[in-house]
């Protein structure tokens, strides 16, 4: 489904999966990574509603609800190319983002990572 939105690099997770490996993997994918990155993971989590996607029809019974974990990742020198699942990329400052991210998962995500970058406290990365 289009939502003609802004919104951080997102995706769900295939069978045996863990975030982690669902994260790197989206990042590729949708980014067009050449290489594996390092992922920060934050402590921003959300729920979203099963409903809104079209796959839970092959799902089990009583997911109501799926979690979405964030995390962060490095793209200095790396060269971006999105994948056919997005029609444009930018590059904003903190505020401009804040302002354009449709979620509200996104900008909290964004906003702890603001802050952690600001006081110097970037989580180790997941190897």
């Amino acid at each position: 489904m289009d939502m003609n939105v802004w919104q951080a690099v997102a995706g769900g997770g295939e069978v045996g999966e863990t975030p982690q490996q669902a994260a790197v993997r989206e990042a590729r994918e949708e980014l067009g990574l050449g290489r594996s990155v390092q992922l920060y993971p934050l402590q921003t989590m959300a729920s979203i509603p099963a409903q809104i996607f079209a796959d839970r029809v092959s799902w089990s019974a009583g997911t109501y609800v799926v979690p979405e974990y964030s995390f962060a990742i490095d793209l200095t020198n790396l060269e971006i190319k999105i994948s056919d699942e997005h029609t444009d990329v930018q590059w904003l400052d903190y505020d401009a983002a804040v302002g354009v991210l449709r979620f509200d998962s996104n900008r909290t995500a964004l906003g702890e990572l603001h802050e952690r970058l600001l006081a110097g406290d970037l989580p180790l990365p997941i190897e």
